[in-house]
């Protein structure tokens, strides 16, 4: 076989060619089982056609061993090549006449030509091709490996074949070319020598295998390819999955915070910044438990602002809220803090909650924070304003013999006594022991 294949530019090896009128008959019939020659593989959606060599669905280590066992078995030449004539394998039982031929300029061109042609021919009619070639004369063929319609490389085998080429052709080809001749009769007459029929019977083998072989590692390529794409897949989830779960966590703290807000807005006064209402419901209780489960004690107070009505009858309900800011202002400073809270009570009333404190030390307290509002002077429409508070206190030092207790009641006992300092003409603190009803 012809080793110049290897530099061809079209689809096959360079064997030797015969001439272009003849190209009609050097076409092999189909095989009478196979009913066709193209090396053929099912669709598959999933590989674009033409991206993908023969590299990519058979071991080339394996293919090159297959290739040497063959040739060797069948007493043939054989080599499988790129559609670009580039060797995909080395050449399998080499012959040294195609060798001694190679070497001289004019044998070297001859078996260029006939390599094109019957590299032509497997191209374009996408199956195999025989013909003897015209640089000596020996019989070469060209098997393509066709798969889903891409021509993706050609086997190759040739050898010399009884009747076709005798020592007369070899020395005259030898002049011809101007090799040798001593050393090409030689190598002629050592070459192993078949039938034409035994030949083509073996490239009817040639076509069976390739396209068994072909078809078993297009589908290992499939599965191949389908794992990667499932892989890939699992891959592009669990990117998506990680994500998914950052933007889930971030928007659940990001609804945990604006729910927190809206909590803290729910029990917080907007005028004054410290607790509400709903402030005191919610947290009051806490507070109670707590101290009765590791008995500690606690005190509340409650002061009311002497006389504000007037204060926005005379000066506006806007003087009046300045007035609020300010004891408020003024008050925090004064407790302890992450401690005792302070909450709005309603209108001018104001509570302060002092946990791990004694009815007698909330009432020193009290008398601070009374001090404190009396000293505060605000213009108010030019004029200077004076505020005072009356103050109601009561606690709970020991809770032995007290089972349990609502917040109420300890609000509703606080009430009490601030409104004894009222009647006790204002601007004093009242104190008194927790008025237990009957139905705590």
């Amino acid at each position: 076989m012809d080793n110049h294949r290897m530099e061809v530019s079209v689809a096959a090896a360079q064997f030797c060619p015969l001439p272009a009128n003849t190209l009609e008959q050097t076409i092999m019939p189909p095989h009478p089982h196979s009913g066709k020659w193209m090396v053929t593989a099912p669709a598959e959606s999933d590989l674009r056609r033409g991206n993908y060599s023969l590299a990519d669905i058979i071991s080339i280590d394996d293919l090159q061993n297959l290739q040497d066992s063959f040739a060797k078995a069948n007493r043939v030449a054989s080599t499988i090549i790129n559609l670009d004539g580039s060797p995909i394998t080395s050449f399998s039982n080499y012959s040294a006449v195609c060798a001694l031929v190679r070497q001289t300029e004019k044998g070297n061109a001859n078996c260029a030509r006939s390599g094109r042609i019957l590299g032509e021919l497997s191209l374009q009619g996408q199956q195999p091709a025989c013909h003897f070639c015209h640089s000596i004369g020996f019989m070469d063929a060209a098997a393509p490996i066709v798969i889903d319609g891409v021509h993706l490389a050609n086997w190759l085998i040739g050898q010399n074949c009884i009747g076709t080429v005798d020592a007369e052709r070899v020395a005259a080809y030898a002049e011809e070319i101007g090799a040798n001749k001593r050393q090409l009769l030689a190598a002629f007459d050592s070459m192993e020598k078949i039938s034409e029929k035994e030949f083509r019977d073996k490239l009817d083998f040639l076509w069976l295998m390739a396209n068994q072989i072909s078809n078993q590692a297009y589908q290992h390529l499939r599965y191949q390819t389908m794992l990667v794409s499932l892989e890939q897949s699992k891959e592009e989830l669990t990117v998506y999955k990680d994500k998914l779960e950052e933007l889930v966590n971030q928007r659940t703290a990001e609804l945990e915070k604006a729910i927190e807000k809206i909590q803290q807005i729910s029990i917080t006064d907007a005028l004054t910044g410290c607790f509400n209402r709903g402030g005191i419901n919610s947290n009051l209780p806490r507070e109670i438990k707590r101290a009765r489960r590791y008995n500690n004690p606690l005190s509340i107070l409650l002061f009311d602002l002497d006389h504000f009505k007037k204060i926005n009858d005379t000066y506006g309900h806007q003087s009046g809220d300045t007035v609020l800011q300010q004891v408020v202002a003024t008050i925090q400073p004064l407790v302890r803090d992450g401690v005792d809270w302070l909450a709005r009570y309603g209108g001018e009333e104001f509570l302060l909650v002092m946990p791990l404190t004694s009815r007698a030390e909330g009432r020193f307290v009290a008398e601070r924070l009374r001090q404190a509002i009396a000293d505060i002077s605000l213009a108010c429409v030019e004029e200077q304003v004076s505020i005072t508070a009356s103050f109601g206190i009561t606690g709970i030092d020991s809770w032995e013999g007290i089972d349990t207790i609502s917040h109420e009641t300890l609000l509703q006992s606080a009430d009490n006594y601030l409104y004894r300092a009222k009647k006790g003409g204002r601007n004093q603190v009242v104190s008194g022991p927790l008025v237990i009803n009957s139905q705590d």
